[in-house]
């Protein structure tokens, strides 16, 4: 299965029980996560995308788009096609 930032965001958002989440937002400033919300929401991804994420990793992540590209950096991440209008 492909991971693509939207869908990151919508599970996201099904985790915490929020709406529209965005890339930028924040996961304890902006959403309110707490440590065992940022927790759930890594096993719900590591479940949905039969990926591993770096537990360590984990304290670097404060948006929405730090976890998704964590998510991206494991070995068995379907990594969706470049976008050819978003710069490198």
């Amino acid at each position: 299965m492909l991971i693509e930032l939207a869908d990151v965001c919508r599970t996201v958002d099904l985790v915490l029980g929020r709406r529209k989440t965005s890339a930028a937002d924040r996961l304890v400033e902006d959403l309110g996560a707490e440590s065992i919300d940022v927790l759930n929401v890594m096993v719900t991804l590591e479940q949905k995308y039969a990926v591993s994420i770096d537990e360590a990793a984990m304290a670097t992540v404060s948006t929405v788009r730090d976890l998704y590209e964590l998510v991206l950096k494991s070995p068995d991440a379907a990594i969706p096609p470049a976008d050819p209008a978003r710069p490198a």
